[in-house]
Formats: structure tokens, sequence, C-alpha cells
């Protein structure tokens, strides 16, 4: 008897829950309006410690003042290969060639950063348009105390290559690195020699190039960004 009286009330559950449903037509579904929005995070990491290690789940680890005991956000020695060809980007305006035909490039080298927002929201909101009629726009907000953090981001050098040839012998792929330089020295009579001398410590064993970038700190926003079609006339058969 008992399990009769159970299996009646869940017969009775269903059909009044399916009972509650309408259908909808297709102008009633696009008449619908709503309300919702998300809160959001965003990490983007290269050739770091953090985008190459899949356990790490910070960018750093912070003490209870939140202040960095240990960060993630330096270069893997790993990620750039054994000659360092990994963390390169390599353009060819225009295809252009040199006097012997060898294409030349423009070689960003030992790229790497971390950029990371811990929060962002993305909802609806209502604008007017063109017409002074309501509107729907997307509105990302960011907030001032949650900044844009930004680490180690950018280039160790910045070089134009010419190979003679293509793959391993294209200029994108050259490996030169400073070591020594020759210096001329002058004798006491009067005679100028050619001198293999080291370079200094700082440039020893580095990519060769004319310069680098490298940035590292917090770009606080504070505000709203809302996107929308401004000369859409906002009908419900039109889609902005």
């Amino acid at each position: 008897m008992l399990k009769k009286i159970t299996l009646f009330a869940l017969l009775s559950a269903a059909f009044t829950v399916h009972a509650g449903l309408e259908t909808m037509s297709p102008q009633e579904l696009t008449d619908a309006v709503g309300q919702g929005g998300a809160d959001l995070s965003w990490t983007l990491s290269l050739n770091h410690l953090y985008a190459t290690d899949m356990t790490k789940n910070a960018i750093s680890v912070l003490d209870g003042n939140g202040n960095a005991t240990e960060v993630y956000y330096s270069l893997d020695p790993n990620a750039c290969g054994a000659n360092k060809q990994f963390c390169r980007l390599a353009i060819a305006p225009n295809n252009h060639v040199d006097a012997l035909g060898n294409k030349r490039w423009l070689v960003f080298k030992g790229i790497q950063g971390t950029l990371q927002i811990d929060q962002f929201s993305i909802d609806a909101v209502t604008v007017g348009n063109n017409s002074n009629t309501a509107q729907t726009a997307m509105q990302i907000t960011f907030y001032d105390n949650k900044p844009l953090k930004i680490r180690n981001l950018g280039f160790n050098t910045l070089a134009i290559e010419t190979g003679t040839g293509s793959g391993a012998n294209e200029g994108y792929a050259n490996t030169s690195t400073y070591s020594t330089y020759t210096a001329k020295t002058i004798q006491a009579d009067g005679t100028i020699n050619d001198v293999e001398t080291n370079v200094p410590t700082f440039d020893r064993n580095t990519e060769k190039g004319f310069m680098g970038l490298n940035m590292h700190g917090n770009l606080h926003m504070s505000g709203n960004l809302k996107i929308f079609s401004y000369n859409c006339s906002g009908g419900v058969n039109i889609r902005c």
C-alpha cells in the first residue's frame, strides 16, 4: 500500500511540473527580455614558468600581507630551446630582400610576458540609440582595486636578420650571440693591431640586436565600456 501511495505522489508531482510549462512562439522568444551578467578573470602568460608548468595555479605565491614570496612570471629556461629560437616573432615586411635576393626579417627575440586581471564584469545595459529609442548594449566593467597586472612583458632584443635560404638557413633562425669583438690597439712603434676582446659581462652570450623592452607594473582601470550599434533602430526583427 505504501509503495502505491509513493508512486502516486511522484506521478502527481511530475504532472504538476509538466503542467507549468508553456510553449512560446518564435516571436515571443524574440520579444523576451532578461537580466544577468558574469564576473570573469583572465590570464595570458607566454614562455614564463606559469605558462609551461601546468601545476601552477597562480602567477605568484602571496604571504598574509599580499606580498609575493615566490613568482612564476620569470622566463622558463627551457622554453626557448637550446639556441633560443622558440621565443621569437619574425616579420618580413613586404617580403623585402637584399641585393642578393635574400629575404630580410625583423626579428623580436626572447619574447615573454604575463598579463592578468583578477576580475571584470560583463552584463547588459539599456542605452539610447540615434533615434532616442531604448536599446540593449553589452557592458564591460573594470574595477580600480582589480588592476591589470603586467609582469615581465616584452622582448630581449630586436634585430634585422638576413638568411641564405629557407628553414634553418633563413634569417629568423640566426643564433649569433655576443661573445668577443675586435679591438684596435696601437703599439709603441705606431703599428695598429687587431685584438680579440671579450664582450662585457652585461651583453656576453646574449642574442645580437639593437634594442629591448620590458614592462612590469599595474594598470588601474575604473569604469565601463558599452558596446552597441548606434544606428540600430532597435526593432524586434532587426539584428544589431
